[in-house]
């Protein structure tokens, strides 16, 4: 039977080999250890296993009777017993790779379950403050230390655009002059902005299926570091305005972009397309498909702005409108990306 024990010590050398003396004499075995500063005393936590039949108050009264203070007993399982670092990294992959909830992830980390402790005496909370402004409570029968309060911050700020931090929704500025580039990781937050600014019809027009709104955090990433080709973003000041992703699928290069919906009728999509393709032919593309839905007769008109002679199919729905790329200029000779 598993306890995690947390008791407040004299920080003085000696304490610890006299609580370590208590348990071997009541047979109670030391499995893990985390040690919390909190000057002039220090918070110890202990994870320990019990002989068959004891309970809260009986382990709370031993570190008790061996000098502890502000003792608390829990039951817990053999998770608890894992290194606390690993098990923060691991709570960062659920949420960016797992799309686990936040809160649900810091509830596992944090042990706010059960409440049934010894002499329980109410809830301590915990604020966790989000990137977006919103906060986020835990509360958790047994004190927070603030080293946990530190983590647990530390675990929001990195994953805090996951989920349910909202995106910026204020109209990007439409004085500055737009920045065709490559994208990467810093362009998460403002890709995601982007699609919430975006329209059901717009998102639908690229992704041919309602999208889920916020995105998470996963996804944002998939479309500014792409597996298998290039992202390419349109920005105007600090804000995104649009994004494309040039893949190859099936040996079939392929790109299908997204303009917000204040910036579309002003030629983005189409210098979108035109530094697509040079990107394709510099990666040994003869040829560039371009993917959107059936109704996208925007595309089409882009398309033709652009100069490129088209080939239309339609497959499941979907217009694959296909261009040659022999006349396209690389990248080097654009000046371009």
């Amino acid at each position: 039977m598993l306890w995690r024990v947390r008791t407040t010590l004299v920080d003085r050398p000696g304490i610890l080999a006299e609580i370590a003396l208590a348990c071997g004499r009541a047979e109670v075995n030391i499995l893990a250890l985390q040690v919390f500063p909190t000057s002039p005393r220090v918070t110890d936590e202990l994870v320990v296993s019990a002989p068959t039949g004891w309970t809260d108050v009986m382990v709370a009264q031993l570190f008790e009777a061996a000098g502890g203070s502000d003792v608390s007993a829990t039951r817990v399982s053999d998770a608890s017993v894992a290194d606390a670092t690993t098990r923060y990294l691991r709570g960062v992959h659920e949420v960016l790779e797992e799309e686990r909830d936040i809160a649900s992830v810091l509830h596992e980390l944090l042990e706010t379950e059960p409440p049934d402790v010894a002499d329980y005496a109410g809830h301590d909370v915990m604020v966790l403050n989000r990137r977006s402004g919103s906060e986020l409570r835990i509360s958790r029968a047994v004190p927070f230390t603030e080293v946990e309060r530190a983590r647990a911050q530390a675990l929001v700020s990195l994953v805090g655009d996951a989920g349910a931090d909202v995106p910026l929704i204020v109209p990007s500025n439409r004085d500055a002059v737009p920045l065709l580039r490559v994208a990467g990781l810093t362009d998460i937050e403002a890709v995601s902005a982007m699609h919430e600014r975006c329209s059901i019809d717009t998102l639908y027009e690229r992704y041919q299926v309602p999208l889920k709104m916020p995105m998470t955090t996963r996804m944002a990433r998939r479309l500014v570091v792409p597996d298998h080709g290039t992202a390419l973003v349109v920005q105007v000041g600090t804000d995104v305005v649009g994004h494309g992703v040039l893949e190859l699928i099936d040996e079939t290069w392929t790109f299908q972009l997204i303009v917000e919906d204040a910036w579309q009728r002003r030629g983005l999509g189409t210098r979108l397309m035109r530094l697509a393709a040079s990107h394709a032919k510099d990666a040994g593309a003869a040829r560039l498909t371009f993917v959107t839905a059936g109704s996208n007769d925007r595309l089409l008109r882009a398309v033709g702005r652009a100069g490129f002679v088209a080939r239309v199919e339609r497959h499941d729905g979907n217009v694959h409108i296909t261009v040659p790329l022999r006349e396209v200029r690389s990248i080097a000779a654009t000046g371009s990306g």
